[in-house]
């Protein structure tokens, strides 16, 4: 799917929501295609098998009359009957007065029988055992001789049957028979001797018009229990079986199969025209939906293509870039939002600018005062030789500090680990002791962690300083400072106590707030500057992880606390702190 990544979002957002509409669709219409198509062939097939029913129907009402006439002269119900059958036997024209008296009653008896089966237009035939016909349709003289085609199919015959009807077809295609013929041998009951045979004879176009069903598509076929075709209607061409609805109707009297074949092309087409004309009408709706779409898509994306053009130029610098606000719709909020946004990213930057410009002063304060001090060292330590060995302890140590914090300011920019930034500190009590005559106990507790670790040389050292100038200017009887640090959950906490005058609870609240850098210090340009540059330094170093705050004692005097984020347990520089300038 990386290619929909060339494509904006809102196209791309068109085109999934295109895809999820297309997807159903195609799947329902194909589903309610193929449900439906079987459902109207399921109806079509049971629609059939009725229509069959009913011509088979038809069919047997058409047997049972031609089985109830055969049976008639052959079972002798009427004596006279049976009379007229045993004195025509063997006639072959009207010779006397006897045959003629027989034929009538024989025609008269055929013509009552034969008001049965007008329906069926059958021809009945009555031929004695010299093969001349007794009675006949009209067009068949009397004692006429069977015709020899005729003779032949029906001497295949059995004629010891009596009892059951025997069939077989005649003339015309062997597909399609011009009669379907029905045969009984008729013999005298005393004696069983032939008398005549009766033919009933089914014409075609009696099957034609019995299996016209109205519908030119439907194939009906009627076969014999041989499987010998008796009539059909229709032609199934070139169509394969597989692609027909084929019923079956089977008439149980006579074991005669009638089917009725559909083909399923001239379903699917009218399906097909069916589905043609409703898709295509959703298709004009769907098309009317995806301009209406596209057109709405364009007037929403616009307000956002503004946005990322303004994301753009603001990127290249222009800060002053803002979209302009339309309405009070989801996109006007947004865009609202992205203004302040902008407005926020401007103040960090600004920020961010002027932490930069202080830390860049700094390195240069830093730089200016790394002057080569090493003819400087070199004259305190002569002087400190010189008073050591005059005897004068006192000033010779003084010296002897003073030339740590002068190393210690030669390397400045340097790291040093907490422990030994604590020994620097105490050269500079030794120091501030002397020149303030202070007798001034610096006591350093520190955890096994807390003292591997690296700070900023002098970084402590201002607070020291502000308990030296400030804590103790009233010159306490027994000035301490304790120094105490601790690393815990990858925080490290220093804390420098006093027991000096302290301060009133309005200037411990505005001090903290300055620390904090929640207050204007252009208010107070010249109060506490040591810590404040302090705690910008620490900002700077560290980020906004890091702090330094003030606190009263209860046994008096001030404690300054450092929270300083450290990754590394030996190391604690602007690195620590993921959020550091």
């Amino acid at each position: 799917m990386k290619w929909l990544s060339r494509f904006s979002f809102h196209r791309r957002l068109q085109f999934t929501f295109l895809v999820l509409i297309l997807l159903p669709f195609i799947v329902v219409t194909f589903w309610s295609y193929t449900s439906v198509r079987e459902n109207v062939s399921d109806k079509i097939t049971r629609s059939n098998e009725e229509t069959l029913k009913v011509i088979a129907n038809q069919l047997e009402k058409t047997v049972d009359n031609i089985s109830f006439v055969s049976v008639y002269f052959s079972e002798a119900y009427d004596p006279a009957v049976l009379e007229s059958l045993r004195y025509l036997k063997d006639a072959g024209h009207f010779g006397s007065y006897g045959v003629y008296t027989h034929y009538n009653k024989l025609k008269t008896t055929a013509n009552i029988l034969s008001v049965q089966s007008l329906d069926a237009e059958l021809q009945i035939m009555l031929v004695n055992r010299d093969n001349r016909i007794l009675i006949g349709n009209q067009d068949i003289p009397v004692f006429s001789e069977l015709p020899e085609r005729l003779l032949q199919e029906s001497s295949k015959l059995d004629e010891q049957e009596k009892i059951t009807l025997q069939w077989f077809p005649y003339g015309g295609d062997p597909a399609a028979p011009d009669y379907y013929y029905a045969v009984r041998f008729i013999s005298d009951p005393l004696n069983q001797e032939k008398l005549a045979t009766l033919y009933a004879g089914i014409p075609s176009r009696y099957f034609e018009e019995l299996l016209d069903t109205g519908n030119s598509a439907n194939i009906i076929s009627l076969e014999d229990q041989a499987g010998r075709p008796i009539a059909r209607l229709g032609s199934t061409g070139t169509v394969q079986e597989k692609s027909l609805l084929v019923s079956e109707v089977r008439i149980p009297k006579v074991g005669w199969l009638l089917s009725g074949r559909t083909p399923r092309s001239s379903v699917d087409s009218h399906i097909n025209r069916e589905f043609l004309i409703s898709i295509s009408v959703v298709g004009l709706f769907f098309l009317a939906f995806l301009i209406l779409s596209m057109l709405w898509a364009g007037y929403i994306n616009k307000p956002i293509s503004l946005l990322r053009a303004s994301v753009k130029q603001y990127v290249g610098g222009n800060r002053a870039v803002r979209i302009p606000v339309k309405g009070k719709d989801e996109v006007a909020v947004l865009s609202e939002a992205f203004n302040h946004m902008l407005e926020d990213m401007n103040q960090l930057l600004q920020q961010v600018e002027s932490e930069q410009e202080e830390k860049r002063l700094l390195e240069l304060q830093a730089l200016s005062a790394q002057i080569r001090p090493h003819f400087l060292l070199n004259t305190l330590n002569s002087i400190k030789v010189d008073l050591l060995l005059s005897g004068d302890q006192s000033h010779g140590a003084m010296i002897d500090a003073l030339m740590k914090l002068l190393r210690v300011y030669v390397h400045v920019d340097k790291p040093l680990e907490l422990a030994e930034e604590c020994k620097v500190l105490g050269s500079y009590v030794q120091v501030m002791q002397i020149r303030n005559r202070l007798d001034i106990t610096f006591d350093c507790t520190l955890d096994d962690r807390a003292g591997a670790v690296m700070l900023p040389r002098l970084l402590l050292q201002p607070v020291v300083e502000n308990a030296i100038s400030h804590g103790f200017s009233a010159r306490p009887d027994n000035p301490v400072i304790r120094l105490e640090a601790s690393l815990e959950q990858g925080m490290l906490t220093i804390s420098i106590s006093d027991n000096g005058r302290g301060m009133p609870d309005d200037k411990l609240q505005r001090l903290n707030r300055r620390l904090l850098g929640d207050e204007d210090e252009t208010l107070w340009p010249e109060k506490g500057v040591g810590l404040i540059n302090t705690a910008r330094r620490l900002q700077v170093l560290y980020g906004y992880r890091s702090r330094l705050t003030a606190q009263l004692r209860s046994a008096g005097g001030m404690t300054f606390t450092f929270m300083i984020p450290v990754t590394a347990e030996k190391e604690a520089d602007a690195h620590d702190d993921p959020d550091a300038d």
